[in-house]
């Protein structure tokens, strides 16, 4: 039998915290702690329930240039915001520029003509079966409008968008400082030169596999990738690589051009692919890896000398990798109205919330003033020399996600860290919470999406360690603000704590912050389950 009893903490004069008395019969959300062995310590177990104020704000771009994936494409999150995603790349310049494989002699002639060029971007895909030796995908993360009637949700909302030639140059190395590398931005406007392709209404789709190739002698090639793995492919303008690449390659025996003798020269010469979305309505985005991107130019070799009576057609190609500098490019669209009880978390450079716990004041000036609902909840729970009485057996912050909201895609995790503020001059920064460092495994920090008994979904973190660490009477430091955004691929501590920016998740969701009625379950709130000895 559980008996709860809930009242003010008189003793603390904190209207904001609540404190719930429960006999310790029941121990089903001690996770940490044994109820047995706390029981034989004559241990009292008590749960404080103090409430937690917030607000959202949009992130105004995050670093571009370290992203391990690659927007292309529309989403639309209507009651947060739309996102629009492109890209740009450098080439990557061939080891061998030459255009032929043999010396010819003095009477032959090499004439080399244009075939095709095509820029090659493959999906994440999973095979679904291998029938005969023909294998069939499903896309992976495209996001957005789909058929999720059909096996492989397709088909998805379409874009458009360009392949244009760049004219800002990507610099590599800091200009500020040549010894760093450059820091690239979401927010980056990019220069362009030439378009060297328009896709109009473009749909992902998993049957994306072949491309055919004219050649000038009449063949005709059929390209696929390994297993006939599904990309996009787009045809670039003819002429222009005609003009701007072929034309000034060498043939063996000739000198190379300056602007192709290294991958400095030609990166200065030919600044690289611009990949950008022209559509503005809802549709879908693609995540694309780059890391097996390239183009390829498909060209003819013809050959021809007098004195022998000869004339040949020798087909050949040019690989070109995506690489060197690779920087995402985001734009918001269409911000919907936001309510002052909700908070608005979205990836990309969409929006992410600040959350203060006992009292936190992000008041300018009073960010590192120790609050006065952390001053009193130290004074309880530690004796006059500074030992803390109280064993944290868990402590949980609860986000349940907004009623009323209907996600484009469900988020599966958030990620909670340390926002720290400008302070005194000094440079804001992400870091790590002290239980994400601590904890055997990071799952037991959670942030997943839930589901409780009366099947309400809500995010769900752990913060034993932290406040624990945060309530020790040795403790001189503030409650440090925190913020709540969109889980991504790296925001887990690996060498060091601090959090990069990039993400590459468009997703986003709209939580349920709280009346802070008390009887409003689903308020966001801070709940420390402690015990302590009954002496």
């Amino acid at each position: 039998m559980t008996i709860i009893t809930r009242n003010a903490l008189k003793n603390m004069g904190v209207f904001s915290l609540l404190i719930t008395l429960i006999a310790s019969c029941s121990n089903d959300d001690i996770n940490t702690i044994d109820a047995g062995f706390i029981d034989n310590l004559n241990f009292v177990t008590k749960e404080l329930i103090s409430e937690v104020t917030f607000s959202s704000e949009d992130i105004p771009r995050v670093q571009s240039a370290v992203n391990g994936q690659f927007l292309l494409g529309v989403y639309d999150e209507p009651s947060i915001s739309k996102i629009r995603g492109s890209f740009v790349s450098q080439l990557i310049l061939p080891n061998n520029v030459y255009l032929n494989d043999t010396l010819r002699g003095s009477d032959t002639i090499v004439t080399s003509k244009i075939d095709d060029v095509v820029l090659y971007l493959p999906y994440h895909a999973t095979v679904t079966s291998i029938e005969n030796g023909l294998y069939t995908y499903k896309l992976d993360s495209i996001f957005g409008i789909k058929d999720t009637e059909s096996e492989n949700n397709e088909p998805y909302g379409s874009f458009s968008f360009e392949v244009d030639e760049l004219e800002t140059f990507l610099n590599p190395l800091d200009p500020t400082d040549p010894s760093s590398v450059n820091v690239y931005y979401s927010d980056k406007d990019y220069q362009i030169k030439t378009v060297l392709s328009t896709v109009v209404d473009y749909s992902p789709t998993a049957s994306d596999t072949a491309t055919y190739i004219d050649r000038i002698d009449g063949s005709i090639d059929s390209i696929s990738l390994t297993n006939n793995a599904p990309r996009i492919a787009v045809h670039l303008d003819k002429s222009f690589f005609q003009t701007e690449i072929l034309n000034r390659l060498p043939i063996l025996g000739e000198s190379v051009d300056a602007d192709f003798q290294s991958q400095e020269s030609f990166i200065r010469y030919f600044k690289g692919l611009y990949i950008k979305t022209i559509s503005e309505d809802a549709a879908s985005i693609a995540t694309l890896p780059l890391t097996d991107a390239f183009v390829e130019m498909y060209y003819s070799n013809i050959i021809s000398s007098e004195s022998a009576n000869y004339k040949d057609t020798i087909v050949k190609t040019m690989h070109f990798d995506l690489g060197g500098v690779k920087a995402v490019k985001y734009e918001s669209r269409d911000q919907a109205t936001r309510d002052a009880d909700k908070l608005y978390i979205q990836g990309t450079s969409g929006s992410q919330a600040n959350i203060k716990l006992l009292g936190y004041d992000d008041t300018p000036g009073n960010e590192t003033v120790i609050s006065t609902e952390l001053s009193e909840l130290r004074a309880e729970a530690n004796d006059e020399d500074g030992n803390l009485l109280w064993l944290i057996n868990e402590a949980n912050l609860l986000f349940y996600v907004n009623e009323g909201f209907t996600p484009t895609d469900k988020v599966s995790k958030l990620f909670l860290y340390k926002k720290v503020p400008e302070i005194n001059g000094a440079l804001p920064y992400n870091s790590q919470l002290l239980d994400y460092i601590t904890a055997s495994e990071l799952s037991r920090v959670d942030g997943n999406l839930l589901k409780d008994e009366n099947d309400a979904y809500y995010y769900k973190f752990k913060l034993t360690d932290y406040i624990t660490q945060l309530l020790k009477g040795t403790n001189t430091s503030n409650v440090d603000n925190l913020g709540l955004k969109i889980y991504n691929p790296g925001d887990y501590p690996t060498n060091d704590t601090l959090i990069r920016t990039s993400n590459w998740n468009p997703r986003g969701v709209v939580l349920y912050g709280g009346s802070q009625v008390e009887t409003d379950d689903k308020r966001t709130v801070l709940k420390i389950n402690y015990s302590y000895q009954n002496r």
